[in-house]
């Protein structure tokens, strides 16, 4: 009788075109412990997703990162990329912004830096593209309708991770397209490294 080998749960994941863009609020409100933590959540999931095989790949995933602090704050640390050390010596030399929180300023940074560049798309068109955003919504409500609206123009398609109680759900809601399933709560910043929360994570954005 032959054996039964069950799919592994992440079987869906293997070689499906992803570009994540991590949007990280590096307001003063996040503090450094819940800043490391984030840090480390977006290196495991790089660890754990299956990276492109370089430039010219047009499966698996490939990652961005940008911190954003005011409306004049926004920092590239590392563009859309399949590279793993890059990945991971970008986010070891990261510091924490600790400034205030402006998020609609941040998406049309990220849209015009990370997924366009001068009119032509840096994100790959047969890609997903999955903005996730670490934050617990509380940011100045200058241009946010205008940067969802350019999320959207972008076709892509978010994730929050709010972390805590005191969050501002109106935002969290807008930012999500008003799909509460992308919502992705937990008690504090240390949910992020409990395997049941980072593996429902990879599922969803993979």
């Amino acid at each position: 009788m032959p054996v039964c080998v069950s799919e592994p749960a992440v079987a869906n994941c293997v070689q499906r075109p992803v570009d994540l863009v991590f949007m990280l609020d590096g307001s003063e409100r996040m503090g450094v412990e819940n800043h490391r933590r984030a840090k480390e959540f977006i290196e495991n999931v790089a660890r754990r997703l299956t990276l492109a095989n370089g430039e010219s790949d047009d499966r698996n995933a490939r990652i961005a990162l940008l911190q954003y602090g005011s409306q004049s704050e926004q920092r590239v640390e590392f563009s859309l990329t399949h590279n793993l050390t890059v990945i991971a010596d970008s986010l070891a030399g990261m510091s924490y912004m600790d400034s205030a929180s402006s998020l609609g300023s941040a998406i049309i940074h990220a849209v015009n830096n990370l997924v366009m560049s001068q009119g032509s798309r840096l994100a790959r068109r047969n890609a997903e593209l999955s903005f996730v955003f670490i934050t617990d919504g509380i940011t100045a409500s200058d241009s946010l309708e205008e940067g969802v609206s350019a999320m959207r123009r972008a076709e892509g398609v978010p994730t929050v991770i709010a972390m805590g109680t005191d969050t501002d759900q109106d935002v969290l809601n807008k930012v999500a397209l008003g799909d509460t399933s992308a919502i992705f709560r937990g008690e504090d910043y240390a949910t992020l490294g409990k395997p049941t929360f980072f593996e429902r994570f990879i599922r969803w954005v993979c």
